[in-house]
Parts: C-alpha cells; sequence; structure tokens
C-alpha cells in the first residue's frame, strides 16, 4: 500500500487495544491480590481479555458485476506485489463472496466451499466448522506467482439447467426487461458459479494485525446469501459500496444498497449507521480523453457526486470519484503523479479514518459495559474499608484511659451492630429466593428453546401458507411475538431492578451502607435491532403471486436468514440478561461481607482490651498500619481506573470531529476515587 495511512492507523489502534488490554490485566490482578472482587468477578475480567485477543477489524466491499471491486482491493491492498492478486477483468469475474484473512495456525492457502452446498440447510458459519466440504489449494505467499495463480480458482464457473440453478437458489433473468438475475443461453442453461465461498488465509501485513477483507460480488449472491448480509455486511467496521462513474446509480445498485446494506435513511439511528458507509464511483479515468480539460473533468464528477449522494442519502463527503485500474497501474510502476490522479489515496485514508473510530467505539462499550458494574463494587468496598478503619481508630482513641465504662458500652455498640446486620443476612437470604425466581423468568423469557419453538412453529405456518397474505400475516406474527418477547423480558427486568433498589436501600438505611447505584438492564437496543431486521427483509412479504416454488424459497430464505440472525439477537440478549443477573446484587453482597467482617474485628480488639490482654496504644498502631495500607491500596486502585479511563477517553476523542472536541470534553467520564466509571 502506497499510502501508509490505513497500515499506521491499524498499528496505532492494535498498540491501544494492547494497552487496554494491560490496563484491564493490571486492574484484574491488582483486585485479586487484595481480595476485593470474587472468582464470578474475575471470570467477567477473563471475558473481557478474551474478547480484546480476539479482536478484527472488516472492510467490506459491495458491488454488482463489472464495477471494478475486485481491481480496487488489489489497488488499495495489493499494490505492493507489483501484480493482480485477485482475479480481475472485463465479465464476471469473482462470483462468489470472498473473505480475506490471516490464520498463522493455517497454512496459506486459499478455501473453497462448492455451490452444492446451498442444498445444506446448515447456516454458513456451520458449514466453515465442516472442513471435509472445503476445497483447499495451498500456495507460496512468497511467490506473488503462486499467490495469483491459486486466486484463479474462484473465477471457475459451470453451466447448469435452468431448473438445478432455482435448486441453488439462484434468480434467473427470465424477462427481458428485468435488470436483475443470472442470463438463460438458448438451451435454458444459466452459467453459475463453482463455488459457494472462498476463504483466503494470506501472511499480508495489515491481515496479520487482525484486518479482515470481505469480497462480495453483487445482488444474486449476496440474495442467494443472506448470512452474508446478516452475519458479515451488518457487522462490517466500514463497507466500501463501489460504483461505476459512467453509469451511476443504477436500479441494481439502488436495490443492493437499499435491501442489504441499510441504506434507509428514515431516522437519526440509520443516518449514523450509513456514515461508516463509503461510495467509490469508479472509472473516472474513462473521462480523460484528452478533449475535456481539467475544469471540465472536475464539474461533471462533482454532478455525478451530487446526484448520487441524493440518490443514496448519503454526505458528500463520504463520496469517492476514483479510478481502481489507473491506481494499480500508478502503484505497479511506482508513477506518482498517476497515483494522484487516480484519487485512490483519498479513499484509503477515509477508510482508515471510517474504519479505526468504528471499531475503538466499539472496543470502547465492551469495556465499559463489562466492567462498569464491578469498578463500581471495587470502588465501594475499599471506601468502605477505609470508612471501617477510621471508625474502629476513633473509638481506640476513647479508650485512652481505657475506662471501663466507655469500653462496655463500645463494645455492646459494636455487638448491637454485628447482630442486627446478621439479622438482616438472615432475611435478606430469604429474599434472595424470591430474587432467584424472578432472575430465571429473566433467563427464561430469553431462552433458546422458547425461540426454537417459536422458529418451527412459524415454519410450519409458512410451509402450510395458501396465499400471499397469509404468508405475510405469518411472517408478521413472527416478528411481533419477538418483540413481544424483548418487552416482556424489559418489564422483568425493570421488576427485578425495582425489587434490587428496594432491597440495598433497607441496608443503606440501617447499617449506612453507602449508596450503591442498581444499574439498569437495557434490552431496548436489542429490540431496535429486530426492527431493522424487519425491515430489511420486508421483501419476504411483499410476494404478490405463491407458488409452490417461490414458497419454498421464501420459507428457505427466512430460515437461513432472519432465524439465524433471531438467534444471535436473542443469544447476545440472553447473555447480557445472565451477566446482569449474576452481578446485579454483587457490590451490596461484598460489601456486606465486608462489613460484617469488620465489626467482627472491632468486636475482638475492644474484648482484647476489655480483658488487658492488649493495649489501646499497641491496638491503635496496629490499626494506623492497616489504615496506611488501605489508602495506599486506594490510591493505587484510583491509578489503574484513571489508567484505563484515560485510554478510553483517548478513544472518544480520537472519535470527535475537531469542531465538536471543546464542547464535548467536559461530557466525557473519567474516574477518581468519587466518579463511577
Amino acid at each position: 500500500m502506497t499510502d501508509q495511512r490505513l497500515n499506521n492507523e491499524i498499528e496505532t489502534y492494535s498498540e491501544w487495544r494492547s494497552n487496554v488490554s494491560d490496563s484491564v490485566q493490571e486492574l484484574s490482578t491488582f483486585l485479586k491480590s487484595n481480595n476485593v472482587t470474587d472468582l464470578r468477578t474475575h471470570h467477567q475480567f477473563e471475558t473481557v481479555l478474551g474478547a480484546l485477543a480476539d479482536d478484527n477489524l472488516s472492510v467490506a466491499f459491495v458491488a454488482e458485476f463489472s464495477r471494478g471491486k475486485s481491481e480496487m482491493i488489489n489497488t488499495i491492498f495489493f499494490g505492493n506485489y507489483k501484480k493482480r492478486i485477485l482475479p480481475s477483468g472485463t465479465g464476471r469475474t469473482t462470483m462468489c463472496p470472498t473473505e480475506l484473512m490471516y490464520d498463522p495456525n493455517l497454512p496459506s492457502s486459499i478455501r473453497l466451499l462448492p455451490i452444492e452446498s446451498r442444498k445444506d440447510e446448515r447456516a454458513l458459519f456451520e458449514l466453515k466448522k465442516d472442513s471435509e466440504l472445503w476445497h483447499e489449494i495451498q500456495f507460496d505467499a512468497d511467490d506473488v506467482n503462486s499467490v495469483s495463480e491459486a486466486m484463479k480458482g474462484m473465477t471457475e464457473n459451470k453451466l447448469v439447467s435452468k431448473n438445478y440453478a432455482k435448486k441453488l437458489k439462484f434468480d434467473l433473468l427470465e424477462d427481458e426487461n428485468s435488470e436483475i438475475g443470472l442470463p438463460l443461453n438458448e438451451y435454458d442453461e444459466v452459467e453459475i458459479p463453482s463455488w459457494r465461498h472462498a476463504i483466503i488465509n494470506l501472511p499480508h501485513p495489515l491481515l496479520e494485525q487482525g484486518l479482515v477483507i470481505l469480497d462480495t460480488p453483487g445482488l444474486n449472491a449476496i440474495g442467494a446469501e443472506p448470512e452474508l448480509t446478516i452475519n458479515q455486511l451488518s457487522t462490517a467496521h466500514t463497507v466500501v459500496f463501489i460504483l461505476s462513474h459512467d453509469t451511476g446509480v443504477t436500479s441494481t445498485d439502488l436495490e443492493l444498497w437499499e435491501q442489504h446494506l441499510g441504506g434507509e435513511t428514515g431516522d437519526n439511528t440509520g443516518a449514523a449507521r450509513n456514515q461508516r458507509k463509503l461510495v467509490a464511483l469508479n472509472k473516472i479515468d474513462a473521462l480523460w480523453d484528452g478533449i475535456r480539460t481539467e475544469e471540465e473533468i472536475q464539474q461533471e464528477i462533482d454532478v455525478q457526486i451530487g446526484a448520487t449522494a441524493k440518490t443514496l442519502t448519503l454526505d458528500p463527503d463520504n463520496i469517492f470519484a476514483v479510478s481502481a485500474q489507473k491506481g494499480l497501474l500508478a502503484k505497479l510502476n511506482d508513477d506518482q503523479e498517476l497515483l494522484e490522479r487516480s484519487n485512490i489515496l483519498s479513499l484509503e485514508s477515509a477508510i482508515a479514518n471510517k474504519l479505526i473510530p468504528e471499531k475503538r467505539k466499539i472496543v470502547v462499550e465492551k469495556v465499559r459495559g463489562s466492567l462498569e458494574g464491578i469498578l463500581d463494587s471495587a470502588s465501594s468496598v475499599l471506601d468502605n474499608r477505609l470508612k471501617d478503619a477510621d471508625e474502629h481508630i476513633a473509638e481506640l482513641k476513647q479508650l485512652s484511659s481505657k475506662n471501663t465504662d466507655v469500653i462496655s458500652h463500645i463494645m455492646l455498640k459494636v455487638q448491637s451492630e454485628k447482630t442486627s446486620l446478621e439479622k438482616d443476612m438472615q432475611r435478606y437470604q430469604a429474599l434472595r429466593t424470591v430474587y432467584s425466581k424472578e432472575t430465571s423468568k429473566l433467563v427464561q423469557i430469553l431462552s433458546p428453546d422458547r425461540l426454537e419453538k417459536l422458529i418451527a412453529i412459524t415454519k410450519h405456518n409458512m410451509a402450510r401458507c395458501a396465499s400471499s397474505i397469509t404468508l405475510q400475516k405469518t411472517i408478521s406474527k413472527y416478528f411481533d411475538r419477538l418483540n413481544y418477547y424483548i418487552d416482556s423480558a424489559i418489564k422483568q427486568a425493570n421488576e427485578i431492578a425495582v425489587l434490587s433498589e428496594s432491597i440495598t436501600r433497607d441496608f443503606e438505611q440501617d447499617h449506612g451502607i453507602a449508596n450503591f447505584r442498581v444499574r439498569r438492564l437495557r434490552l431496548e437496543k436489542f429490540k431496535q435491532e429486530v426492527a431493522r431486521l424487519e425491515a430489511k427483509h420486508s421483501n419476504l412479504k411483499e410476494t404478490k403471486t405463491l407458488f409452490f416454488r417461490e414458497q419454498m424459497s421464501i420459507t428457505n430464505r427466512f430460515y437461513e436468514s432472519v432465524c439465524q440472525a433471531s438467534r444471535k439477537i436473542f443469544s447476545r440478549a440472553q447473555r447480557d440478561a445472565t451477566n446482569w443477573n449474576n452481578n446485579l446484587m454483587v457490590p451490596m453482597e461484598t460489601y456486606v461481607r465486608e462489613h460484617h467482617t469488620q465489626l467482627r474485628r472491632r468486636l475482638e480488639s475492644v474484648k482484647r482490651i476489655h480483658k488487658a490482654s492488649d493495649t489501646v496504644e499497641q491496638r491503635l498502631q496496629e490499626l494506623k498500619q492497616m489504615q496506611a495500607t488501605l489508602l495506599e491500596q486506594h490510591d493505587q486502585f484510583t491509578q489503574y481506573q484513571n489508567t484505563l479511563a484515560s485510554l478510553l477517553r483517548e478513544a472518544e476523542q480520537a472519535n470527535t470531529p475537531p469542531e465538536l472536541e471543546d464542547n464535548s470534553s467536559a461530557d466525557i467520564l473519567y474516574w477518581d476515587h468519587k466518579t463511577k466509571f
């Protein structure tokens, strides 16, 4: 890559992520060594560390055929190879979706999934685990010719009958006026790709740092592989949508954008999601005819960018007029002037500007969401250890004269506090049974078994539908039920939170425990995901006529796309609910145990003094040493918190547009011993 911007940004991000991981590890070790948290809490730390270690950046390139998508990938990522790596040329070249990645545990190779696997009802992520299904071509990563030759296998096609192509879920161009579908020849045969999916394992510098490149070829491929839209395109940190400058946005381009890239921008959320998308108007070199002046060329480009921005409802700053072919030629020949004119460098910088901030944002949200409750709890424990030590020191200072009446009074006071706390702990255990039943209900509402029953019933009903109207109603009922489940879970979570607040309030009032913040479970985001899923697959409900073949096709697409996506949504929702349940009462329970331990120690200390087995001065000296240790622990904890908070704040500031930095800085949360994470 001639422009080192993306490479430098990924290196900087990798270093930042490593620093975040180190900071989380140091916090975990500190809390564990000082007995501030329990094993359940440290399991959460391990989960966060695992997620940080198993991290990647993904950029997807999406286009209809003959838009120059493979050439674009060659230019941006493989220009330094001095040769085309991905097959690129006229006509339908790369017809199967392709992932470029690097796993050091696997050989340098291209793995190809036969197109016949479309008959297999398993989801693509399940097929990836079945190594016997895949055809592997290994290559020498140090030999450019070996790499390039291996890639040619992706372009293999074959002629099949119209009926067989339909069995494999291909849309055919049977209407001459349609722009969608594969064309039939005079024998009613159609050319289809030999491979359904390709995974390239290549030791490229960017791929080695965790970058994953997704190459998706056209509406036919995406339409027949709905899991691409659900599991890969929708989660890509940056999407580059490629158009041809000479045609602009065609009807198939627009359908691809609206149906599969979530191009609708009817609300602020949709507009925000569109900001991670870039559009490349490719092949501007067609304007370099030697007749137009540079001013005329730029004017035509500006007009095309404006029209594209209006059609796609996208910020014109996210649209780049480029020439991938001339950019690659410039890199092959080290022609800086031609490279500048191709405008590829601007697109590369834009990818870096979108890719890294989007990924940093995800990491920040993940770390904050996972550790917020833990660190609140740890902060309360350390605060209350200091508070108990201060109170004990204050009590012992009253005993300097060793007044028997004062000693007896303090002993009775501490004993009374300890007895009262133990009674309330017993009462809490009884309430804990009620609490456990309520939390079990929440997990059950989002259980996989419940969702699977709904999926089975819906598929059964879809197979029996006799008209498009009943099919539409069946699919609508499915989404209505999903929303009902999530609404029920939200209601149940709020009831649990109210119960928890009542329990903690009693302990706060009766025992002077610090005000614990009961975190609410936010499941609304999953309802939004269901809404987006329904909108994205609204075309399943728009069938005008219904024949058996269409019915089976719609049912299969429903299972492969909507059902698989629903499983992922509900799996994450249940995981969030389970983690929330497990940790909701941890801060209070941890402090109550700590407080009980401190009361027991205070009582033993006063008893020892009362029996003259110890002196007040000796005990005061011990407590002051302990107080100093606790203050040091508190300061260390604050330093660890602030280090991690600073790293997360660094990511937020990097994501903030320059014109907003001054106004937004006051809203950025940071830690000290008084503030919340």
